[in-house]
């Protein structure tokens, strides 16, 4: 019987639980991002904070939710597209 996500719980997590993941990042690490064609996005806010670990897309890529210092607003990137700080 699949689990329901408990109270205010968005399930992302017991999705992640019930399949090993392979994020090659966590929770609460700074990341850059890197495959911007955008330089001033490169250099200007380069420090971002992984927020959530989403599953992986249908071609096994996993996803982050991330967000910069300086930012109102959350990104969904792909782990190819950012790095380690």
């Amino acid at each position: 019987m699949p689990r329901r996500p408990e109270s205010g719980s968005s399930g992302v997590a017991d999705v992640l639980d019930d399949k090993q993941t392979t994020h090659k990042f966590e929770v609460g690490q700074d990341v850059r991002i890197v495959s911007s064609t955008d330089l001033r996005l490169q250099m200007k806010l380069s420090r971002f904070k992984v927020l959530r670990l989403l599953p992986e897309t249908a071609e096994g890529q996993p996803e982050y939710r991330i967000k910069g210092e300086h930012e109102a607003f959350e990104r969904l990137v792909l782990e190819r597209d950012i790095a380690p700080l």
